[in-house]
């Protein structure tokens, strides 16, 4: 296997996976694991995690979102929390890790596109989100507004009173619907939800 027969085989795929190079160019998987590492530390492959690569930006024909990475690394998951809630544009603050909710183990990554982070849920309470459009050729799954929100109620640490839940200077929070955010509060069956949701929608109501 030859790199330049790697970039025309993967050029117009996001993703290279260790076991698909290996059926492609029909070679015995260490060699190609072999292969594939010394092209990441020469620069003309990016690790994203053990098994799972992309092509330099060079040799790419789409651009890569983070968010997109975020689905890729852990799955299934979906972006949400202060990610979110920074995406549609619904806190001030600048976030830096990409934070995503799976219902598989906790875990964290670390490669060139940034940070990434994820929360463990049950699978009951693994809803809310929906597959966001980027382009024509890439999307990532991410949490309703209502959800993001809610994902933040349930996840941060602490009660969720006025003076903290003002301290977070929610904006754009007409992009809430509050009986779906009383709806999905329900089906999270938590009364630290319930009681989040219940002191966010009062302020809502008196701006």
């Amino acid at each position: 296997m030859k790199y330049e027969a790697l970039i025309q085989q993967f050029t117009m795929r996001p993703w290279i996976e260790t076991q698909e190079v290996a059926m492609w160019f029909d070679e015995p998987l260490p060699q190609i694991q072999a292969r594939l590492s010394r092209w990441v530390q020469k620069g003309k492959l990016i690790r994203l995690k053990k098994g799972k690569y992309v092509l330099p930006e060079l040799y790419r024909k789409n651009t890569i979102s983070p968010y997109a990475i975020s689905n890729e690394l852990v799955g299934p998951s979906y972006v949400s929390l202060e990610t979110a809630l920074e995406y549609y544009g619904m806190i001030p603050e600048r976030v830096v890790s990409i934070q995503g909710i799976t219902p598989r183990q906790t875990n964290a990554w670390q490669n060139e596109f940034g940070h990434f982070s994820y929360h463990h849920i049950k699978q009951e309470r693994f809803f809310g989100y929906d597959k966001v459009q980027l382009s024509d050729d890439e999307s990532f799954l991410c949490a309703t507004p209502e959800k993001a929100l809610i994902d933040l109620f349930y996840f941060g640490k602490g009660e969720w009173n006025k003076a903290r839940i003002i301290e977070m200077r929610f904006q754009n929070t007409g992009k809430i619907n509050v009986k779906t955010l009383q709806k999905l509060g329900m089906k999270m069956n938590s009364k630290k939800v319930s009681n989040a949701i219940q002191v966010f929608s009062k302020i809502r109501s008196e701006l």
